[in-house]
């Protein structure tokens, strides 16, 4: 009798493919299921079944671009299932990573070094918006002396994002380029990102890769910050919606002294959760409420996180859920 063919994990010669590493910083499933078929041979059934949760008719529909996949939880459960290393989607080790030596597999790709996905929904993910990381500096060189974030949610859900680094150039040659990645579950189309305007430095948005729910930009810095200057680069992002889970989940880069996230939502009468936790380089996760703090105003409620002293490779995650007005 013929034995069954054993649960489908993803082939070693797929993972060291470079589209497919970038098909999975990207969260770009329409892409990953492909490469899955094009070079596993991997059918639609054979894909979804050993993932939980995961059906083939799902599967289908992410192939055609019918829908996406942005749940975190969802993420988590293909990567275990199939064998894909966190650091491919920018998670943390996975506990099997560390039960399991796969001789033939390449070593993982580092985590990147974009600030912040989802998750929004970076890497936030059901419904929120994350921000994901993109490729950074040598760890200890060029310093995050201060990142501010200020979300501002409309009662509808759409968000502005505005990010300001105050950077410190510690290395030996000038700074010219802050590559960046953001990321939405929902969005309007393409994301609108715009420089802010800085005293005594140009920015320049460069779009480097764009997808319906993520953009991938540098903000190239003329003139360049000089080896011991530091200078002020912001930029604001539109275009993004939070619908149902509520959190930003925001990657630190390079050393940061000081993380703020201020967030904004209007038209929300009460909060019925609202929590931070700190990813650790190790994969391990500690709380973070004693930095939080939250108040109402006219608009809307209003919450802020602090934390400090953080190093590349963690992770800041605000969650919040709300009670809205009747209208």
């Amino acid at each position: 009798m013929a034995q069954p063919a054993p649960p489908y994990t993803v082939s070693p010669d797929l993972l060291a493919r470079e589209e497919f590493r970038a098909a999975c910083e990207t969260l770009d499933f329409q892409a990953i299921f492909r490469l899955m078929r094009k070079y596993d041979g991997a059918s639609q059934d054979r894909v979804s079944s050993p993932v939980r949760g995961l059906t083939q008719s799902r599967v289908s529909r992410v192939m055609s671009g019918e829908s996406n996949i942005t749940s975190l939880d969802l993420v988590e459960r293909i990567a275990d299932a199939l064998r894909i290393p966190g650091a491919y989607f920018r998670l943390a080790p996975r506990p099997w990573e560390a039960e399991t030596t796969r001789a033939d597999a390449p070593p993982s790709p580092a985590l990147a070094g974009i600030g912040d996905h989802h998750r929004a929904n970076a890497y936030a993910t059901t419904t929120a918006g994350v921000s994901m990381p993109a490729p950074r500096e040598p760890a200890g060189d060029v310093e995050d002396r201060s990142l501010t974030i200020d979300i501002e949610v409309a009662e509808d859900g759409w968000a502005t994002l505005t990010y300001r680094h105050e950077l410190y150039n510690g290395t030996a040659t000038p700074f010219t380029r802050l590559n960046r990645e953001l990321w939405f579950e929902t969005t309007n189309g393409p994301l609108e990102i715009e420089a802010l305007p800085s005293p005594d430095r140009n920015i320049i948005i460069q779009r480097v890769h764009d997808t319906k729910l993520s953009a991938r930009f540098a903000c190239q810095v003329f003139p360049a910050i000089q080896p011991g200057e530091s200078a002020t680069v912001g930029y604001r992002s539109t275009g993004g919606r939070f619908v149902y889970d509520h959190y930003w989940r925001q990657s630190i880069v390079r050393p940061t002294g000081t993380l703020t996230i201020r967030l904004r939502h209007q038209g929300v009468t009460s909060l019925t959760r609202c929590s931070a936790t700190e990813d650790r380089p190790d994969g391990s996760e500690i709380s973070a409420t004693e930095g939080l703090s939250f108040a109402r105003d006219e608009a809307g409620v209003v919450i802020e996180l602090t934390r400090r002293n953080l190093r590349p490779n963690q992770f800041v995650t605000l969650r919040w859920d709300t009670a809205h007005a009747s209208t």
